[in-house]
C-alpha cells in the first residue's frame, strides 16, 4: 500500500520545535566531555481552522492513520518537498463552533 500524503495547509500560524542530541559527561575533575548524537526529529504544532466538512477530512485522516502508528508525506510549510511524518499524540481533540466550523490543533514528528 503507498504512503499516504497529508495535503491540508495549516492556519498561518505554526511552531517549529528544533532540537539536537548531545550526551554530556562530567569528570571527577569537573572537565567535560560532549558527544554528538545528531539532529533531534523536528516537531510541527499546526492549527486548523475549517469548515465542519474539511474537519470531517482531517479527522478521516487521523483515524486512518490510527494515531501516531502509520507514517505519511507532509510537506512543511517553509519547505518544497515532502518528509515523512506521523502524528506526535494518540489523542485528537477538536472544537467545534456550530455545525459550520472546527478547529483542531496536531502536532506532526519527523521520521529520520
Amino acid at each position: 500500500m503507498a504512503t499516504a500524503t497529508f495535503s491540508f495547509k495549516p492556519d498561518f500560524t505554526w511552531k517549529p520545535a528544533l532540537g539536537w542530541r548531545v550526551d554530556i559527561t562530567t569528570f571527577e575533575n569537573g572537565k567535560e566531555q560532549r558527544s554528538d548524537r545528531g539532529a533531534e526529529p523536528r516537531v510541527w504544532t499546526l492549527s486548523f481552522t475549517r469548515s465542519a466538512a474539511v474537519m470531517k477530512e482531517i479527522q478521516a485522516f487521523w483515524l486512518a492513520r490510527h494515531g501516531q502508528a502509520e507514517a505519511f508525506y507532509w510537506t512543511p510549510p517553509d519547505e518544497t518537498a515532502a518528509i515523512l511524518v506521523r502524528f506526535s499524540d494518540d489523542t485528537m481533540e477538536p472544537e467545534r463552533s456550530g455545525q459550520l466550523y472546527g478547529k483542531v490543533e496536531l502536532k506532526l514528528k519527523e521520521i529520520l
